[in-house]
């Protein structure tokens, strides 16, 4: 009996630092620690400023699916930040194109820290042939490194 508490005892000390390695690996982004959405948005404009963009955070709710408005070279670009621990889907691009209607602005895209299925650019591509849209940027955790050491990416 006190074998089988003793067992119990220590899968169950095991399971939960195995869950806490799990929940700290996952959210690691580009070197960063950011613990929800609203961090990794606020990381995400101050990147961009630190590569030299105009870059500034919608509010945190209700923004239409905008979070980051971008300006480079002389156009708004309105960015959709997706913090998963998955692939995004192709609702993460009808939010920006959504947001990109309300900001009056045909230049929209995804910042991720995961990665971008090639389902989910052809999808883009159709937006981009047959609506208002002119661009869709999709930037996931490679291209972040880039914009942590302040090269251009859009």
């Amino acid at each position: 009996m006190l074998m089988t508490v003793k067992l119990v005892v220590f899968c169950s000390l095991v399971l939960f630092f195995l869950a806490i390695l799990l929940k700290n690996k996952r959210r690691k982004v580009s070197g960063i620690q950011v613990d929800n959405g609203q961090q990794f948005e606020t990381f995400l404009c101050e990147l961009f400023k630190r590569a030299g963009y105009n870059a500034r955070s919608t509010k945190f709710s209700h923004d239409f699916g905008a979070d980051l408005l971008i300006e480079s070279g002389g156009k708004l670009i309105v960015l959709q930040a997706k913090y998963y621990n998955r692939p995004i889907d192709t609702d993460a691009v009808e939010e920006a194109v959504v947001a990109g209607t309300v900001y009056g602005t045909g230049y929209v895209g995804v910042i991720t820290n995961n990665e971008i299925p090639e389902k989910v650019k052809e999808f883009a591509k159709q937006f981009e042939a047959k609506t208002f849209v002119k661009r869709i940027y999709f930037i996931d955790g490679r291209a972040l490194e880039k914009l942590k050491r302040r090269e251009k990416i859009i």
